[in-house]
This record gives C-alpha cells, sequence and structure tokens, in this order.
C-alpha cells in the first residue's frame, strides 16, 4: 500500500541554470534546423531557461547554416555592436533584468543598435567560454551566441566547456542525421536531456511528438547540484509512506557459484 500526502514545505530538488548549447552536424537538414532554431530562440521571447543560447556550427556546414539562421530572422552583430550590446546585457558581472523576454527592437534601441526590419533574434560570434566571454553564459533574451567547430568531437569539447562554466546537467541539442554523432554527443557530455532536431525550448520540457514527461521545471541530476534530473512531475512534490508486508513466498538468495560460476571459472 502506498499512502501519499502533499508536503507543505518547498522541495529540496532544486533547479540548475539552463544555458542550452545547440549543434548542427554536416548531415542535419538546414533548412528544418534553422527553422526549429528560430523557433526556440523567439519563443516566449527566449524567457526559457532551454532557449538555444549557444549554437555550434560545423565547419562543413557553418556558411550556408548561418545564412539559413539569417533569412529565419537572426541579425549578426558587428564588433563593435557585440560591446554595445554586452555593455546592455549585464550590469557590473550580472544579467540586467531590463532585457529579460523583451523583443529585439527593444534590446536594439538600449544598446543604440539600428536593428534591420524583421530581425527578430540576435547572433553573437564568440570563440571562447567562462567569466572572460560572458556571452556564453545563459542570457534569458532574444541573443545566440554562435561558434565555429571543426566536427563533432570538437562540438562536444565546446559544449562541455560552456556548460561547465553555467549549465551543466540541464541540456544540449542536436540537429543531425547520424546515429554515431548524436550517441557521441549523449555519451561524452555531461547532460541530463539530448534533444534531437527538435526546437530545443519546446521540447525538454516534454510534449506530444516526443513522449517526455510533460513538466515546467527540470532537474539538472548532480552534475547541476540537484536532487534529480527528471523532467519533475507532481510525484517528485509529495511525501510517501511505503508499508511493507513480507512475500508469501521468500525469495531465494542463489549463491555466487551459481550466479556467476562460468565467469570465476574462466577468471580463475
Amino acid at each position: 500500500m502506498v499512502k501519499a500526502a502533499y508536503s507543505s514545505g518547498t522541495p529540496a530538488l532544486g533547479v540548475g541554470v539552463g544555458n542550452a548549447v545547440i549543434t548542427v552536424d554536416e548531415t542535419a537538414n538546414l533548412d528544418d534546423a534553422a527553422e526549429k532554431i528560430r523557433i526556440s530562440k523567439t519563443l516566449d521571447l527566449a524567457a526559457s531557461c532551454s532557449s538555444d543560447n549557444s549554437v555550434l556550427l560545423v565547419d562543413a556546414i557553418y556558411e550556408p547554416m548561418l545564412e539559413k539562421l539569417l533569412q529565419q530572422g537572426g541579425y549578426l552583430v558587428s564588433a563593435e555592436e557585440k560591446q554595445k550590446l554586452e555593455h546592455t546585457l549585464w550590469h557590473d558581472g550580472h544579467l540586467n533584468t531590463a532585457i529579460v523576454a523583451q523583443p529585439a527592437e527593444k534590446i536594439a534601441g538600449m544598446a543604440g543598435i539600428e536593428l534591420p526590419e524583421g530581425k527578430r533574434f540576435f547572433i553573437v560570434p564568440e570563440s571562447g567560454w567562462g567569466p572572460e566571454f560572458p556571452f556564453s553564459g545563459e542570457k534569458l533574451s532574444v541573443v545566440m551566441t554562435l561558434y565555429r567547430v571543426r566536427d563533432i568531437d570538437d562540438a562536444i569539447r565546446h559544449t562541455n566547456g560552456i556548460q561547465a562554466y553555467q549549465g551543466q546537467g540541464h541540456s544540449c541539442g542536436i540537429y543531425s542525421n547520424s546515429d554515431e554523432n548524436i550517441m557521441k554527443l549523449a555519451n561524452a557530455t555531461r547532460t541530463s536531456r539530448v534533444m534531437v532536431n527538435q526546437p530545443q525550448a519546446a521540447s525538454n520540457s516534454g510534449n506530444l511528438w516526443n513522449g517526455m514527461r510533460q513538466t515546467f521545471s527540470l532537474g539538472c541530476g548532480s552534475w547541476g547540484g540537484n536532487g534529480t534530473n527528471n523532467n519533475i512531475t507532481w510525484r517528485d512534490l509529495i511525501n510517501e509512506t511505503w508499508v511493507s508486508k513480507p512475500l508469501v513466498k521468500t525469495k531465494e538468495l542463489l549463491s555466487d557459484e551459481e550466479l556467476f560460476g562460468p565467469v570465476m571459472a574462466r577468471m580463475g
């Protein structure tokens, strides 16, 4: 028998920083990837912790994919505009809350950038990560950081570096038709969710097209200092009392020889 009661306290689950990193490899459908990145980057004006904060393009498709992102409403900032944007997004090392979930036009006005008509999100080229590269962190705004990487291995290195700074354990994504690349990324990154060929912000929290548990709270596991890395649902927010009775027939505990005899014999 299981008895459930809602806890009166705040569950000690915790939710880590988002800072999703998205890879586009040489096997991806570029039109599909560009559209879904735009959908994710602009959904709720990037208020979601699952919004695409950094996008990694492999060398083989860098130029054509960048062009498709521009066609989707991305605006590639110049070096001068990057500085203006940085000074607008961060004040004294902290994210300026006035830019959170604001349209690109408003952020451009605050930064003194002339934004062409039809542009919906900023694309900021970057080369490093960490405190010296603030654009490598979570921005909660329609600002996307862009990296050029050699291949999937370099993409993994960048993903781990960026998320070691912010977002470890949360999520990353990949646009690819290579199962080898997809599984290589999943196995080599410290991430609880890898969205494949899906808009990140609309997929991490579960939906009808991927079958994950739907939620508004994501756990990042021990990687992110959380108590769980599940898509948190009502089950995680209650206390359960288990009333245990013995089995009618007790399970038999087999000997090591019965369980592992052939292996033990081979190992000597």
